[in-house]
């Protein structure tokens, strides 16, 4: 499996996303509800410009970049609030490429080996899912436009239909454990909330400093300023976590115990983060972050979404719990206090 990109080469394939979903319009960056032709369309220039295949081993046509990679593209997906499912398609591709498949490359949503109940994220914009079950991975068809979309959910998830004859089916690898398959999904929506926190903070202070009351700008209040900087500081502790996590997988990118252990982390992090991240913002923009037309909205309905998705922060930090009590020698303070 590969070892991960240069930042060099990655940073620059930031770059082009970033210019890519900043340039398209709306109805592709936030059509939940199905596809469209303005996200086809979108798809279509991701597609030839090699972001589905960022983490594909160059033998599969990819571009060779780690699981962890996926991570940076899920963080700048969710900075434009986009409703396609790129993120989970970069990990999935990457996960069948380090199994030695070399997938078409499909829309690809991820289904929960923990909790087959749980919903299926993007179901309204995938043509295919990606199951890990009894020890296999399926990739299987998907049909988008026979899904009825949760109400709310704001990337076109939906109840998860039965399986289906599967267009890929192999055994997985040692390494790729369900815990493992749950962890790698957890690490992308850990990357999405942070990415999202950042968007909304960007957001939030151009709000304030551009609102004005009782003539002055917003941002001069105090209570405004205590919001500004709490959200500030979780964004900004969010990103470290994510960060910490995915150079664990890199130095590990078999996903063993203890990067699972820190992908937890960022997990917990992120969600105890994203719930006050989403009330300080909307507190400081006011009236007017609860419209349905002014963008808070779109990331701050995400944020709460993707808290549960692949496990809460307290369905992990129970996990968390159990791993360094499990330990023979006193485990916690050596943990918390190693250099970084």
């Amino acid at each position: 499996m590969a070892g991960g990109m240069e930042a060099g080469d990655l940073q620059m394939i930031g770059e082009g996303l970033e210019r890519i979903l900043a340039d398209a319009p709306l109805e592709a960056i936030d059509h939940a509800g199905g596809v469209g032709e303005d996200m086809n369309a979108l798809w279509q220039t991701l597609y030839e410009n090699g972001y589905p295949l960022l983490c594909a081993n160059e033998e599969h046509g990819g571009m060779g970049g780690s699981l962890g990679d996926a991570a940076f593209v899920a963080s700048i997906t969710a900075r434009h609030a986009l409703a396609a499912p790129l993120a989970d398609t970069v990990l999935a591709i990457g996960i069948l490429s380090a199994c030695g498949i070399e997938p078409a490359v499909y829309r690809i949503a991820i289904s929960d080996p923990l909790n087959e109940g749980a919903p299926l994220a993007h179901s309204t914009q995938s043509d295919a899912v990606l199951v890990f079950k009894d020890g296999r991975l399926r990739l299987e068809p998907h049909s988008p436009g026979q899904v009825e979309p949760l109400k709310g959910a704001e990337d076109g998830a939906a109840p998860r239909g039965s399986r289906i004859e599967a267009m890929e089916d192999i055994a997985a690898p040692n390494w790729l454990t369900a815990e493992a398959f749950h962890a790698l999904a957890a690490l992308v929506r850990s990357a999405q909330m942070a990415g999202a926190m950042q968007a909304v903070l960007d957001l939030t202070l151009t709000y304030t400093s551009e609102r004005e009351q009782f003539g002055r700008p917003l941002s001069k209040f105090q209570a405004i300023q205590h919001h500004l900087s709490d959200i500030a500081c979780e964004t900004a502790a969010s990103i470290a976590a994510v960060e910490i996590a995915s150079d664990a997988l890199a130095a590990d990118p078999h996903c063993g115990a203890r990067t699972i252990e820190e992908i937890a982390i960022a997990k917990i992090r992120c969600g105890q983060a994203a719930a006050r991240v989403a009330a300080g913002a909307h507190q400081a923009h006011g009236a007017m972050g609860f419209t349905r037309e002014y963008k808070l909205g779109r990331y701050t309905r995400r944020l709460w979404q993707w808290q549960d998705e692949f496990g809460s922060e307290s369905e992990w930090a129970i996990r968390l719990g159990h791993a360094v009590l499990a330990e023979d020698e006193p485990a916690l303070w050596p943990r918390i206090s190693a250099p970084l």
